[in-house]
């Protein structure tokens, strides 16, 4: 008696879509690094929350926008405290992956040549203006202007104009 074994079970159907899954899951990951897409998702969250940011300062006593790198994660995230008489709020936002890197650029007197990297120990501070919406200076009496967000050959650039308050991807 011979046994008529021309077709596929189930284990085997299982296993190809699982190689399928994992060759599709490394595919997208290569993709997202060679095209920049990390840095363009982190220069589109900037802009967001930076304009989100602007509106609430106007509205409150004291604000203050920082972006740093989490200790713990590598990730690049945006650190919001909001004054508003007595009490102090403070919100924690992711806005880049950790292989996202964050630079910025000073202007004015006093600023350094070339573009600042933004680490674990050395954040990006921003201020506005309450009853303008203008960005304030900073403690050296330079603006920031300029935020590159890098990932993979993609460099991202968010313009900042200082005396408006109007913020902007290149």
């Amino acid at each position: 008696m011979r046994l008529n074994n021309k077709g596929i079970s189930l284990v085997e159907i299982m296993v190809v879509i699982a190689i399928v899954a994992v060759l599709g899951a490394v595919g997208i990951t290569t993709i997202n690094a060679i095209t920049g897409r990390p840095a363009q998702q982190c220069g589109q969250k900037i802009v967001y929350s930076l304009e989100r940011h602007r509106m609430t300062a106007m509205s409150k006593v004291s604000a203050s926008y920082s972006i740093e790198v989490d200790d713990s994660t590598g990730k690049v995230v945006c650190v919001e405290r909001i004054s508003n008489g007595g009490t102090t709020t403070t919100s924690r936002v992711e806005i880049g992956s950790a292989q996202v890197s964050v630079s910025y650029k000073l202007e004015g007197s006093g600023a350094p040549a070339d573009a600042v990297s933004v680490s674990s120990g050395h954040p990006l501070t921003l201020e506005f203006e309450r009853s303008t919406g203008a960005f304030k200076r900073q403690a050296d009496g330079t603006y920031c202007t300029k935020i590159y967000a890098k990932s993979g050959g993609r460099t991202v650039v968010v313009t900042l104009v200082p005396l408006t308050g109007k913020v902007y991807i290149d």
